[in-house]
């Protein structure tokens, strides 16, 4: 999957063009219809399929003091996008000028660069100023600019509409098996190993670090995971908070303690499936009742697993 991060990096094409468009914020179920249907397209028709998505949630510009919290890093979303075959991605920043375009100039900019043939969207996609591009004036363009426009059906999951939004109430209720069954895959956290201070291989319980500011987060506490390391599994531990014994940060963080793996993981990439909650995060009064508590944690964990 090639990626480009402005409209002037678009490569030309002498093939057709498949396009869809939408935030994909966690690339669930329903966002998986859209992109199999844009590829099953693209087969048919011989074409190019390309996804125009955003390096940050609308809500950003839209709404800054309360923007949505996340089910992907871009990271992330990038990660699964690759992994469906789609051919082209471009990932530009939704900004306040961008916002103030209205249906019509935002499609006919595109189409300057990218003159899609073809054009998959959700039930639900809006696009332009005051979210203008209903289906309506999307298919009356349609009509004007020469392509075609497919609006997908919903997908429901025991009569609930998929979304993202409830996506993020499951998680942050910690139902993990319900978040897995809309988001079509096991919830994880995906992200490059930070640098850590060494506080926790100070305990004798070394951690891989992973920011999570922006996130959509379960309850904060002490979790049985599993973690992929190239291509690997391992079983661990891992505590999702403010570690208020060891830290005096404004934002919480994700520390990963894996059983069995000793090897440096610092800038690798990982991707952490919670299991199981062991128990809520806490201060503790010393280092000490802090490195006992973990050791007790730990035996709990491991019961997580055949």
């Amino acid at each position: 999957m090639r990626i480009v991060h402005s409209l002037e990096e678009i490569p030309g094409f002498s093939s057709p063009i498949v396009l869809s468009i939408g935030n994909f914020d966690g690339l669930h179920i329903g966002h998986q219809a859209v992109l199999n249907h844009l590829l099953k397209k693209t087969k048919d028709q011989h074409a190019i399929s390309a996804v125009l998505t955003f390096s940050n949630h609308p809500s950003t510009v839209l709404r800054p003091s309360h923007p949505t919290s996340l089910l992907c890093s871009i990271p992330h979303k990038m990660h699964l996008l690759s992994q469906t075959g789609i051919d082209l991605t471009i990932l530009l920043p939704f900004t306040t000028s961008f916002s103030e375009q209205t249906a019509e100039t935002f499609l006919r900019t595109i189409r300057q660069v990218l003159p899609f043939r073809f054009l998959i969207l959700g039930s639900d996609a809006h696009m332009g100023k005051n979210r203008d591009g209903d289906r309506e004036t999307v298919t009356s363009l349609s009509h004007s600019f020469g392509f075609s426009v497919e609006y997908l059906s919903d997908c429901y999951y025991h009569g609930e509409r998929i979304s993202s939004s409830l996506i993020r109430h499951h998680i942050q209720k910690g139902d993990f098996s319900h978040a897995a069954a809309l988001l079509g895959r096991p919830y994880t956290i995906y992200g490059p190993v930070l640098k850590g201070q060494g506080k926790g291989a100070s305990l004798g319980f070394p951690t891989a670090n992973l920011a999570v500011e922006n996130l959509c987060l379960p309850p904060l506490g002490v979790y049985a995971v599993e973690v992929s390391v190239g291509g690997k599994e391992h079983r661990g531990i891992a505590n999702l908070g403010f570690a208020p014994t060891m830290r005096q940060e404004a934002s919480p963080l994700l520390e990963v303690h894996l059983f069995e793996h000793h090897e440096m993981l610092y800038e690798q990439t990982i991707d952490v499936r919670f299991l199981r909650f062991i128990r809520p995060e806490r201060r503790f009064h010393s280092l000490e009742e802090l490195k006992n508590q973990i050791a007790l944690d730990v035996t709990e964990a491991k019961r997580s697993f055949p």
